[in-house]
């Protein structure tokens, strides 16, 4: 985990993604973070020889399914235990093709949130003068909306 200034915050962790065809490999999940866009987090999934996959997910779904089911409708987080194997938090993706199931350390994401939350505390990203100057760009509609990240 590293931060790439006090705005930023990237992280690494290990993980296992299986998909509706019953596959399963490991893969890297880089975590990225930036106080500019205060409510998500980015999850770079990179499988072997298959490229890479950026979902962005809400931190407060991330940072709730830690301890127990969070999410509702294509995107959900909850805990997972298997036996002999370290816990884990599992994140689910859904489209009408199919579902991808990513297994990330559950460790390692809970010190990635902790770290993120004393770069930004919880409650505190309304506040960030970044969502407030794309909230008024977007009220008052006389520019193109920001570029997605």
């Amino acid at each position: 985990m590293s931060p790439d200034s006090d705005s930023q915050l990237e992280g690494v962790a290990g993980g296992l993604v299986a998909l509706s065809g019953g596959e399963r490999e490991r893969c890297d999940i880089m975590l990225r973070y930036s106080t500019d866009d205060p409510l998500v987090v980015g999850l770079i999934v990179s499988r072997p020889g298959r490229g890479s996959v950026c979902w962005v997910i809400s931190r407060d779904l991330l940072s709730a399914g830690l301890t127990g089911t969070a999410g509702i409708g294509d995107v959900t987080v909850e805990p997972v235990a298997e036996q002999g194997k370290p816990l884990a938090v599992l994140l689910r993706v859904r489209n009408e093709e199919g579902e991808a199931r990513i297994h990330i350390d559950h460790q390692a994401l809970l010190l990635y949130l902790e770290y993120s939350h004393t770069m930004m505390p919880f409650g505190s990203e309304a506040q960030s003068r970044q969502a407030d100057a794309e909230l008024d760009q977007l009220l008052k509609g006389d520019q193109d909306p920001p570029a997605v990240r």
